[in-house]
């Protein structure tokens, strides 16, 4: 009997659990558009990972990774786009754009990259209030331009423009900007910003100041010409397909509601099942 009671009160946990986390009202800030190899995805509050799919949507406070030789890309519902590399983990901290302005309305979009390689193509950033940012353990990539990529490992970031451009900082000095008060380094001189233009790249190091930016490496000239170029092709059909990708995603939502509401008459099915089993036990011992 103990073992039931057990089981009941396991169930009916896992049954709110789930339908709190997927039937809540949440801020949407956009969906998946590929998933190639082992890509998880950690729900904002939750605790265990699941397996991403395609047009799966995505909230603030989610988490990304990526495993070995897996890849995926997400579709922001402004139309910008992440390319999310192999051994790469993501938090969406925030995303929101300002109601009823439109293509002019403030964006506040801030991810934070804790190991791998993303590429970003963002829309052009009209409203001057506008803040979207990379942030790493080292760096934040504060964004004024629209094709870039951010690259962190161990205590060193990695940014390359390949069009637009990006002011590179360190933590502290994003502070500064935001009107934080800014301690000086051991030499008494405040970490400082570069902007990274068009074709540039600049690297930081945790606790140092950006490097002053360089033209782009081979290696990263053959990056744009075998991974970005195809990107920013597949970004362009994407943003002329975004009201079907939106609809995708809402038939994908309700599909995902519908699996828990199945789970949940199932599990009260197995509840009411034990009850009576335990109704009749106790008939039994009397």
């Amino acid at each position: 009997m103990r073992r039931a009671v057990v089981f009941i009160f396991s169930v009916a946990l896992i049954c709110a659990f789930g339908a709190e986390g997927l039937c809540r009202e949440q801020i949407l800030v956009g969906s998946f558009t590929a998933v190639k190899g082992k890509v998880e995805l950690l729900r904002g509050g939750e605790e265990n990972w699941g397996r991403a799919e395609k047009d799966m949507p995505v909230y603030p406070g989610d988490k990304v990774k990526t495993g070995s030789k897996a890849e995926a890309e997400l579709i922001l519902d402004d139309g910008s786009m992440l390319r999310i590399e192999e051994k790469t983990q993501i938090e969406i901290i925030d995303s929101k754009t300002e109601e009823g302005k439109g293509e002019d309305g403030r964006k506040n979009i801030l991810l934070n990259l804790g190991a791998g390689k993303i590429l970003n193509n963002f829309k052009k950033l009209i409203n001057k209030e506008s803040r979207v940012s990379v942030a790493t353990s080292a760096a934040i990539a504060g964004i004024r331009g629209t094709e870039f990529s951010v690259e962190a490992v161990e205590n060193k970031t990695e940014v390359a423009v390949f069009e637009g451009e990006v002011e590179v900082s360190s933590p502290a000095s994003f502070e500064k900007d935001a009107g934080a008060d800014l301690p000086a380094d051991e030499a008494g001189v405040a970490p400082q910003s570069v902007k990274v233009t068009q074709d540039q790249q600049t690297f930081v190091e945790k606790g140092s100041a950006p490097h002053t930016p360089q033209e782009l490496t081979e290696k990263m000239r053959k990056y744009r010409e075998s991974v970005v170029a195809k990107f920013h092709e597949r970004v362009e059909r994407n943003r002329e397909k975004l009201d079907d990708i939106r609809k995708r995603r809402e038939a994908k939502i309700e599909g995902m509601k519908k699996k828990v509401s199945d789970m949940q008459e199932r599990n009260q099915e197995k509840i009411e099942g034990l009850k009576d089993r335990q109704k009749e036990d106790i008939k039994t011992i009397k």
